[in-house]
């Protein structure tokens, strides 16, 4: 009896802490997302670094230290629709999410606030990516990078 209602205890106190770190997809007029569910946590999009620009440096630094930080916050939103019982419109749990960034944002918004970066990246033989998509699935997560 005690470990079950330990085990309650912290069900409880992961979705009132996951709760307060909550982002509103439908407020993030830069993304778009396809997913039943709209909430996701703060902490996994802060990961993505959706309207930035990356040079080389950045780009690697990105893939070879915070993809391990990623997969485990993306499992913290898995897991929250999953203790919240959030479910599709067909009754099954929500067990996806794609989120894409707004293009318009990147041509009118990110790449003048960049450009001078661009331009000597471009010019010193240097590719530059940004972020245009994030798949979360139950089995597996993607990232995907394109280049300017």
């Amino acid at each position: 009896m005690a470990e079950a209602l330990e085990i309650q205890e912290i069900h409880d106190k992961f979705l009132q802490e996951a709760s307060f770190n909550l982002s509103n997809l439908r407020t993030q007029v830069q993304l778009t997302y396809w997913s039943e569910q709209h909430f996701i946590t703060r902490s996994l999009l802060k990961l993505l670094p959706f309207g930035e620009i990356l040079s080389d440096i950045h780009f690697y630094s990105y893939v070879n230290y915070s993809l391990d930080k990623l997969i485990s916050k993306a499992n913290q939103t898995l897991l929250y629709w999953r203790l919240l019982g959030i479910t599709q419109y067909d009754g099954t749990p929500v067990t996806q999410l794609s989120l894409f960034y707004n293009e318009t944002f990147l041509w009118h918004y990110s790449t003048p606030s960049y450009w001078e970066e661009i331009y000597l990246q471009i010019q010193s033989g240097h590719r530059v990516r940004f972020l245009s998509q994030f798949l979360l699935l139950q089995t597996k997560i993607e990232v995907e990078f394109n280049e300017i």
